[in-house]
C-alpha cells in the first residue's frame, strides 16, 4: 500500500469517528434542551406533571445520541445522508408529540390532532429504514 492510501484510509477513519460524534453531539444538545425546557415549565405548572413532559428528554437521548455513540465505538461506517435526515424527523416528531401532549395534560385539555404525530413519525422511520437498505444492498 502506497503511503497516500494509508493517508487517505487514516484520514477517513477519523472522518467517520468525527460524524458519529458530531451527531451524538447535536443529538445530547436537544436532549439538554427538552430536560431545560421541561424543568422550567414545571416550574410555572402550579405542582402538576406529566410524564410525556418529565422524560421528553430520553426521546433524543436514546433515539438519537446513544445509537451515534454505540456506531462511534463500533467504529461503524456512517449512515447515508438521507436517512440521517428522516431519522431526525422521526426523533422530532415523537419529541413535539411527547411535548405537546404533557403540555396538554398539564393544562387539562386535549387536542385532537396528536394523533397525526406518530403515523408521520412511522412514515419517515420507514423511509429511513428503506434508504439504508438500498445504500447496504446495492
Amino acid at each position: 500500500m502506497s503511503t497516500s492510501v494509508r493517508a487517505f484510509e487514516r484520514r477517513r477513519q477519523t472522518t467517520v469517528g468525527a460524524t458519529h460524534l458530531k451527531i451524538a453531539k447535536r443529538y445530547l444538545i436537544a436532549a439538554a434542551g427538552c430536560a431545560l425546557f421541561a424543568f422550567i415549565y414545571a416550574q410555572f405548572s402550579h405542582g402538576v406533571y406529566s410524564p410525556f413532559m418529565t422524560f421528553m428528554f430520553a426521546i433524543p437521548l436514546i433515539g438519537g445520541a446513544l445509537p451515534a455513540l454505540v456506531g462511534h465505538l463500533a467504529k461503524a461506517q456512517p449512515v447515508p445522508r438521507l436517512t440521517r435526515q428522516a431519522w431526525a424527523l422521526v426523533i422530532a416528531c415523537l419529541t413535539v408529540a411527547s411535548c405537546l401532549r404533557g403540555i396538554f395534560e398539564i393544562a387539562g385539555t386535549s387536542s385532537a390532532f396528536l394523533w397525526v404525530y406518530p403515523p408521520v413519525a412511522l412514515v419517515f422511520a420507514f423511509i429511513a429504514v428503506v434508504t439504508l437498505l438500498r445504500q447496504r444492498i446495492g
